[in-house]
């Protein structure tokens, strides 16, 4: 209910009705949050029973005041997730997945804080993404409207709805896979020839990542391993969240150069090092 307060949220809602799906709006363990259901066919062991059963999944997204965010994240001086979001308390906690929306951050900084704000550049929440999603697996978005705060948690709902059968298609064989004849994969000879065409590939089935662009991480570091060794190298976790973000991309001729950019050199990070299986790197998708 904490999230129909706000005079903007009416224009989320209207989004939220465009979906082919029903919700319900209920007292959450957590307020300002969203959680999902399911509905799941059920063989019934009597007669009485429903051929539906409804499941819960895991995600959960909790919408944060600017204010009280900055506050939160301001107080931490060790890894205490808890004083970011009170979790430790919820009874099975562990087994979701939290993620974070900030609407509004920038005109708060800018409007309230005012000089102040300065200190939350670029730097501050790169590096409160990466604190977030590495020790506590959890995600952080930043929007400026309801409308965008809309359109995130109807790409949420959609991705939830198609995991079923996407997870169906990474059962089958992938297309960059090593065996096989088809002209659409990269055969590996036994000196390695065609490792650095997996690799390439690999990278290019990242959202939004283009040929180009893949091959230029490729050509900076010909291997995982060389990349893995990179990080190792660096002396901050800044460092390691930026560092493929200045490789130039050649572009078409007549077309300007650029580069790779730090959303995806921050996501291939997180790919990288994590050990978590479900955690999000894109967080646009």
């Amino acid at each position: 209910p904490g999230l129909l307060k706000d005079p903007g949220s009416d224009v989320w809602i209207k989004v939220l009705s465009s979906l082919d799906c029903k919700c319900s709006f209920e007292p959450q363990a957590i307020p300002c949050s969203i959680s999902w259901r399911r509905n799941m066919p059920s063989t019934p062991s009597a007669p009485d029973d429903s051929m539906v059963k409804t499941e819960e999944e895991k995600e959960v997204l909790v919408l944060v005041e600017p204010e009280d965010f900055l506050k939160r994240l301001f107080s931490l001086t060790q890894p205490d997730l808890n004083q970011v979001l009170p979790l430790a308390s919820l009874e099975g906690s562990s087994a979701k997945t939290y993620s974070l929306a900030v609407i509004g951050l920038d005109a708060y900084r800018w409007y309230v804080l005012g000089a102040r704000g300065e200190r939350w550049g670029l730097g501050g929440s790169q590096r409160a993404l990466v604190v977030l999603q590495l020790w506590g697996n959890i995600d952080v978005l930043f929007l400026d409207t309801w409308q965008e705060f809309g359109e995130h948690v109807s790409a949420l709902t959609k991705a939830i709805a198609k995991r079923p059968y996407k997870r169906q298609q990474e059962m089958q064989e992938l297309p960059f896979c090593t065996a096989g004849i088809s002209g659409s994969r990269v055969r590996v000879q036994k000196d390695g020839t065609g490792l650095w065409q997996v690799w390439k590939r690999q990278i290019q089935q990242f959202n939004r990542v283009s040929p180009a662009t893949a091959a230029a991480i490729a050509e900076a570091y010909p291997s995982p391993s060389l990349l893995l060794q990179a990080y190792e190298e660096c002396r901050t976790e800044d460092e390691r969240l930026l560092l493929l973000s200045d490789i130039p991309v050649k572009s078409d001729v007549g077309r300007k150069d650029r580069r790779v950019g730090p959303d995806l050199s921050r996501r291939i990070y997180l790919f990288m090092v994590s050990t978590n299986p479900d955690l999000v790197l894109d967080l646009t998708a």
